[in-house]
């Protein structure tokens, strides 16, 4: 090998180095949690210790819908912008400072019928 080649080796070598080095920490854990309640399938992404970073997920007639968390206090979910479907909002009964329980509770206005629902923890 000649000093160029060696030296072009060196520096992208270090570039590697100083590039791991310099990588941030994970902020969050991401627990995933799953559940149905009348023919719709819930799936909550629960981002432990960023909660603002929360997505669930609604899927409903082969229809993937996904939803915002809007309110932190008992994790209220809206859907996004542009989302159109008959479920209105979901509510877990779980504050986003709270530690990712093993099971979740919460509700979902479906049309004007409210729907309770039990999401537990994914392995």
């Amino acid at each position: 090998m000649n000093r160029r080649t060696l030296l072009t080796l060196f520096v992208l070598w270090l570039g590697v180095i100083v590039s791991n080095v310099h990588a941030e920490p994970k902020a969050y854990d991401l627990v995933k949690y799953v559940g149905k309640a009348e023919g719709v399938t819930l799936e909550f992404d629960f981002a432990d210790g960023y909660p603002e970073a929360s997505v669930m997920k609604v899927t409903e007639g082969g229809k993937t819908k996904t939803y915002s968390v809007e309110g932190t206090d008992k994790m209220q979910f809206v859907p996004l912008k542009g989302v159109v479907g008959a479920i209105k909002s979901v509510s877990l009964n779980m504050n986003a400072d709270d530690a990712a329980p093993t099971k979740v509770t919460g509700s979902l206005v479906n049309g004007g019928k409210t729907v309770s629902f039990t999401l537990t923890k994914k392995k």
